[in-house]
């Protein structure tokens, strides 16, 4: 029954070719948005290189120091000094890595200025990553131990450094009158990727990683690494302790505060919270995002109700002939939204297929360094979802109006619309 439908899709489609390159327009259009918006937004929030622990990683990338009795009110990433004595002690994460948001240095490659983006980490930060070395390794706690002054660099910085594609392990690069040796090449990361994202990875112990200050706030984050998402409330739990054990009141850079909070949370609850709007709950953002999406699609949607209108209403004999002949309601109903809903997915295809376009274009464009948005399943299964809606969005009104039509007036020409 289903093919006989689709037979009849293809001879409409291929009946009024205006309607079919109308209808087709508007669907492609949409769904093309869509699918580039969700390829953005798992680029930015999913598990991919070289976070691809994401998914069981908790981060600490905020203290709020306060006296609410006076207003005093101090808030930022945390110091070094935060970490190392009540986050890099716990027992229950499997792992702990420390690094430091962006911070920006130059180099000098002859008359030519670059400017870097570099990076404080310790050992660990490797282990809880998943980087591509392309040559050399990572430093390790006896580089940490030794202060050695060693740096780990991307691709794109070697390119520009040395000279595309040399060999840059065992060579020295200088970045603000400080001169590093290179043990290891990665592949770029994308600048979204602002905790794992870097030109140049250096040791928190050189000179200038702001290791030594004593404020409680500073420019590190902490990433703790979970043996599963199951393990995540009890590291919750002993965080809390930790932090709930620091004695008050406290003394920080000349100010005294009574109050300090910080939480161990997901990555997606700590991007949300460094937005503009903040969300209480993850839950909150996807509710939106889905909203977003069906206004978005709305609008079309009612654009090609019209048009769906008017293609039934050319059909309005075949419809009573139909009808006469026993069909009922739902069988009408449930071939017209099949025959929409067919539509639809051939406008997806083809939106599917310019998005690949248009995604491998903007990669390659350099408005983010780095960028690597792609179609994965995730973004297929949205797509299709999108399709889906879109078709019964569109569908469902002039469907249920023309399996209204009486029988004699279908018969007729259609010169009388559903009552």
């Amino acid at each position: 029954m289903i093919l006989n439908y689709l037979k009849i899709t293809l001879k409409v489609l291929g009946r009024n070719r205006f309607f079919t390159f109308v209808s087709l327009f508007g669907i492609v259009f949409t769904l093309l948005i869509l699918i580039v918006v969700t390829a953005f937004l798992d680029h930015l929030i999913a598990p991919h290189y070289p976070d691809v622990n994401r998914g069981r990683c908790l981060y600490v990338g905020m203290v709020d120091c306060q006296r609410p009795e006076e207003g005093a009110h101090k808030m930022g990433p945390p110091s070094f000094r935060f970490l190392e004595n009540y986050v890099l002690t716990m027992k229950t994460p499997k792992m702990v890595g420390v690094a430091t948001l962006p911070s920006y240095a130059n180099a000098y490659v002859g008359n030519r200025r670059l400017k870097l983006n570099l990076k404080f980490t310790n050992p660990e930060f490797w282990s809880v990553t998943a980087f591509d070395f392309l040559d050399g390794k990572p430093f390790n706690q006896q580089n940490i131990s030794n202060g050695d002054y060693v740096a780990v660099i991307n691709e794109r910085t070697r390119d520009n450094y040395f000279g595309r594609g040399a060999a840059a392990v065992g060579q020295a690069i200088v970045v603000e009158n400080v001169s590093y040796r290179v043990i290891g090449v990665v592949r770029d990361v994308p600048v979204t990727r602002l905790i794992v994202s870097a030109d140049v990875y250096l040791p928190y112990t050189v000179e200038k990683s702001q290791a030594k200050s004593q404020s409680m706030v500073g420019n590190y984050f902490g990433i703790l690494l979970a043996g599963s998402p199951a393990d995540f409330p009890a590291i919750k739990e002993e965080f809390d302790h930790v932090v709930s054990k620091i004695p008050m009141p406290m003394d920080d850079e000349g100010f005294t505060f009574s109050q300090l909070n910080a939480e161990a949370r997901t990555y997606l609850q700590y991007f949300l919270n460094i937005g503009f709007v903040d969300f209480r709950s993850t839950g909150a953002f996807y509710t939106v995002v889905v909203v977003f999406m069906l206004l978005f699609m709305l609008l079309p949607a009612i654009n090609l109700v019209n048009l769906n209108m008017s293609r039934i209403m050319e059909r309005s004999s075949e419809i009573g002939i139909r009808k006469a002949f026993g069909a009922s309601v739902g069988r009408l109903v449930g071939q017209f939204l099949v025959e929409n809903v067919f539509i639809t997915l051939l406008g997806g295809l083809i939106a599917l297929a310019l998005a690949v376009v248009a995604i491998r274009i903007f990669n390659n464009s350099g408005l983010i360094n780095g960028a690597d948005l792609t179609i994965n399943l995730s973004v297929l299964l949205v797509g299709l979802g999108a399709c889906l809606a879109f078709g019964l969005l569109s569908g469902v009104i002039p469907a249920l109006r023309m399996s209204r039509l009486n029988v004699v007036d279908a018969l007729r020409g259609g010169e009388a619309e559903a009552r």
